[in-house]
């Protein structure tokens, strides 16, 4: 396994070790019961067509399924997904395995940390292909702790800030202070490397203070917590689901 693979996140094998676990299911309750109590409001207008993104998709595996989940929660709409990875490789063999979802190859840390907004990156020249100002759902699973550890505190709040501002309905699947821990420890071990931000992150700490942290973050930028995910699944990884307000 190479160092980048280690530090990233973009896995080549993931979905060996995590091909279908709980947090379909999880997923799909959580989307149901917000449907059900109108707090979904998708689709967003008569073409009952729904623009979807997943940041960090790894092989597509995921995004095929949160799309087809997506799909029966809001029956009768149908859900135009968009994959983003930092790796080509993976993005190639997700596009080999889905052809109905387009994958692009980007690395949003840096997207989201330009200067200026700029249509010269790959997400806002798909938006451009597409004809949409925003994603009507933004997905980020697995992905905030990496940027977050490669980015520190500020750069997870320019791609929380890049996220709020092109997404209407936001699942983020956080991972918990010790996965932090560990995946430091996972990158000296196997490819004696560190995070060089790492020791300075002010949003850190055990039970629940570091997701603490993004849910308010998130909230500031003026979308309401709908849902969350008391349960977690067997990779003890929980789901959030924020609403524009």
């Amino acid at each position: 396994m190479g160092e980048t693979q280690v530090k990233h996140g973009n896995y080549h094998n993931y979905y060996r070790f995590r091909a279908e676990d709980s947090r379909s299911q999880i997923l799909r309750q959580h989307l149901e019961t917000l449907c059900a109590t109108n707090r979904l409001h998708l689709p967003p207008d008569d073409n009952s067509l729904v623009h979807m993104a997943d940041f960090g998709c790894n092989t597509g595996q995921f995004t095929e399924k949160a799309r087809e989940i997506l799909e029966q929660v809001l029956a009768g709409a149908r859900v135009r997904a968009v994959g983003v990875d930092i790796d080509e490789e993976l993005c190639e063999r997700a596009r080999a395995a889905f052809p109905d979802i387009e994958f692009i190859s980007g690395n949003l840390l840096n997207i989201a940390c330009q200067e200026t907004a700029s249509r010269d990156n790959p997400i806002e020249r798909c938006m451009v292909r597409l004809g949409i100002r925003q994603f009507d759902v933004i997905c980020c699973f697995s992905v905030l702790m990496y940027i977050h550890l490669n980015g520190g505190d500020e750069g997870l709040r320019r791609v929380l800030d890049y996220v709020c501002e092109r997404g209407k309905f936001l699942i983020l699947e956080l991972q918990a202070w010790h996965k932090y821990r560990d995946q430091v420890r996972r990158l000296k071990r196997d490819a004696n490397e560190s995070y060089p931000l790492y020791a300075g992150l002010e949003w850190r700490g055990g039970s629940g203070v570091l997701e603490s942290h993004i849910k308010e973050y998130v909230r500031s930028k003026g979308f309401e917590l709908v849902s969350e995910s008391s349960e977690k699944s067997e990779f003890d990884r929980q789901l959030i689901f924020f609403v524009k307000k």
